[in-house]
Parts: C-alpha cells; sequence; structure tokens
C-alpha cells in the first residue's frame, strides 16, 4: 500500500471520529448507525498491517475499557473518550498522537461493538488485554511510590 493512502486513511479515521465532537452518541446509536463505517476503517487498517504494529497499544484501550463491566458503558465511554483524544491531538496539533490514536481506537470500538451486537466476548483477547493494562498499571504505580518517596 501506498504511504499516501495511509495517510489520507488516518486523515479519514481522525476526522470520523473528531466529528462527533461536542455530540453525546448512546451505545445503540454507535452500535446501530456507525457499525459498519468502524468495520470498514478497522478492515483498511488491518490491510495495511496497522492491527499488528499497534497491537500492543490496542490491548492497553482494550484493557482499559473492561474496567467497565457493562458493555453499554463501555462502548459509550470508549466512544466518548475516543472522540476526546482526537480533539486533544487537533488542537496541539500532535499528528503521531493523532495517528496512533485514530488507528486503536477504532480497532478497540470495532471490537467493542461486535462483543455489544454478539454479546460474545474472545475470551483469550480480553485476558490478553487485561495483562497488557495490568502491567501498564504496575509499572506506574512503581513510578508513582518512587516519586512519593523524594517528597519526604
Amino acid at each position: 500500500m501506498k504511504k499516501g493512502f495511509k495517510i489520507e486513511l488516518i486523515n479519514e479515521i481522525s476526522n470520523f471520529i473528531y466529528s462527533f465532537k461536542n455530540k453525546i452518541i448512546e451505545a445503540p446509536q454507535i452500535a446501530a448507525n456507525y457499525d459498519e463505517q468502524i468495520s470498514s476503517f478497522a478492515n483498511e487498517l488491518r490491510k495495511l498491517g496497522l492491527d499488528k504494529e499497534f497491537e500492543e497499544n490496542f490491548l492497553v484501550i482494550l484493557g482499559y475499557s473492561y474496567r467497565l463491566e457493562d458493555i453499554s458503558q463501555r462502548l459509550f465511554f470508549t466512544f466518548s473518550e475516543a472522540v476526546y483524544a482526537i480533539d486533544l491531538d487537533k488542537l496541539m496539533r500532535n499528528e503521531d498522537s493523532l495517528k496512533l490514536n485514530s488507528i486503536v481506537y477504532i480497532l478497540v470500538l470495532e471490537t467493542i461493538i461486535k462483543e455489544y451486537k454478539t454479546k460474545e466476548i474472545n475470551v483469550e483477547q480480553k485476558q490478553k488485554a487485561l495483562e497488557v493494562y495490568k502491567k501498564i498499571e504496575e509499572k506506574k504505580a512503581a513510578e508513582n511510590k518512587k516519586y512519593h518517596m523524594y517528597q519526604y
């Protein structure tokens, strides 16, 4: 695939997500009205191998989403977080973060929408995501502990 196509796809994804700024879209609306578009973007990203390239980031966000048991809440809040992240990236003109968030959030949203619609969870993927997320949280906790030691 051409590099120009990849940039164009990332821009298309970020603009799609950004279009929901200042809007509240509930989980049933997301799943019913935007699942095809999100799935289409995710398939294009997989064709480019970007799902593999950003797998760890995907697992972190997916693992983070599992903190909410209710699938409707997971879809609603993850969608809202995606909009917020893209908005912030655009405001800060952070192209690397914009690319990362566009890719990762579309892949995570596709996964959550599938779970929402089918009521089936890929248990292996969930376990992997929770493990990756837990490692990140443990690393953060260790850093915070170090920081607090310096305060005394």
